[in-house]
């Protein structure tokens, strides 16, 4: 099973760790387009699936989302294999928080 300790947000939706570390054709079963959701403060969300959907030829898609707008992502990135889909979750998750950030600047004391 996949650890999701290293998210951060609040996971809202998770199948993701249902899966092995191992070739995608022994797990096609788990394979869809909802996976992961993670919420994260001031609206943004972290999204990862599978497309399409039950087929071994396919790529993981990781998304960062703001204020719910599926239409246009503030960022989309693909992976063929498991390790590849954890180190660009970290990554996302990383560019969302910066995001998040820049949004919400801290106030100097």
């Amino acid at each position: 099973m996949i650890s999701l300790g290293f998210i951060q947000g609040n996971i809202t939706h998770d199948e993701l760790s249902l899966l092995e570390h191992s070739a995608m054709e022994d797990q096609i079963q788990h394979l869809k387009e909802d996976m992961l959701q993670a919420e994260h403060p001031d609206g943004f969300l972290l999204d990862a699936g599978w497309f399409p959907s039950f087929e071994v030829e396919g790529h993981f898609q990781i998304k960062t989302i703001k204020d719910h707008n599926w239409d246009s992502p503030s960022s989309i990135l693909t992976a063929q294999s498991i390790d590849t889909l954890v180190e660009l979750l970290l990554q996302a998750q990383s560019q969302l928080i910066q995001r998040q950030e820049k949004a919400n600047p801290h106030i100097p004391a």
